[in-house]
This record gives C-alpha cells, structure tokens and sequence, in this order.
C-alpha cells in the first residue's frame, strides 16, 4: 500500500514542477521561487527564442508580450551559457538587482541588468508594463 501512495504523491508533484513557472489559465504566471532561478529562467527562455515562457516570468498584472517578443529578437538564440550573476538587494528583500554576464556560441558577450521582484514567495523579471499604472495622471507641475 505504501508504494502505492508513494507513486501517487510523486506523480502528482511532478505535474506541480513542471507547471512551476508558467502561466496558468486566468493569466497569473507563477514565477520562481529564487533569484538565481528567475535568471536561469530568463537566459532558457532565450535561448529557446520562446517569448511566451519570458513572458511568463513578468510579475503577475503586467502586459509583457510585446517586449519578451522584442527581446527574444534581440537576444534569442544564441545558445547562451552564464558565465556569472551577480546579485544586489539594495531596496529591500524583495526587489533585487541582477548583473548577469553570458556568452553565446559564437563567443560574444552579452551583459544583461535586470530587476528582478519577489511576489508571494515568487520572484519575477521586470519585463512589460502593468496597465493598471497607466491610469494614473502625471503629477502637476505648475503652480495652481
């Protein structure tokens, strides 16, 4: 009986991993649950030249389909390795800045700075805009 229960639990986790850091179907992606795996996730999803799992990555609200497309024709395909990440909180625990160096197969360098932000445990690329800061007006300059 207790194998039995033991391959229950197992094949429902890996359906779990695998859904860990894509979008589900309301449209709130899950995110990663570190910094490092966020970057890892960035650098896949360009290698893989797949704007929706970059897209996936943006914090939950944003609209980042127009610039993971963008990016992925700016920087996918290259078949990168990292090289290093170098990672900074200085706003606090939940925003981090992360300084990665990769190298495609063609030996370029390429050097990305990214914000990353941690939602619900998740951490996420600062990729796209969130249309809800939109409505907002710009503050008033002149004297009334």
């Amino acid at each position: 009986m207790k194998k039995y229960l033991l391959t229950g639990v197992a094949a429902g986790v890996v359906p779990l991993l695998v859904a860990g850091c894509s979008h589900d179907d309301a449209g709130a992606p899950a995110g990663t649950t570190s910094e490092r795996g966020a970057v890892d996730a960035y650098i896949s999803a360009l290698n893989a030249r797949d704007p929706d799992a970059l897209a996936g990555l943006a914090p939950p609200g944003n609209e980042a389909a127009k610039e993971a497309a963008a990016l992925v024709d700016a920087k996918g395909g290259r078949s990168l390795t990292i090289k290093s990440v170098d990672i900074s909180h200085e706003f606090g625990p939940d925003f981090a800045a992360a300084r990665v160096v990769s190298r495609g197969e063609d030996g370029k360098e390429l050097r990305d700075d990214l914000t990353l932000s941690r939602n619900s445990g998740h951490w996420y690329v600062a990729i796209g805009e969130n249309p809800k800061g939109r409505d907002k007006s710009p503050a008033e300059t002149s004297k009334p």
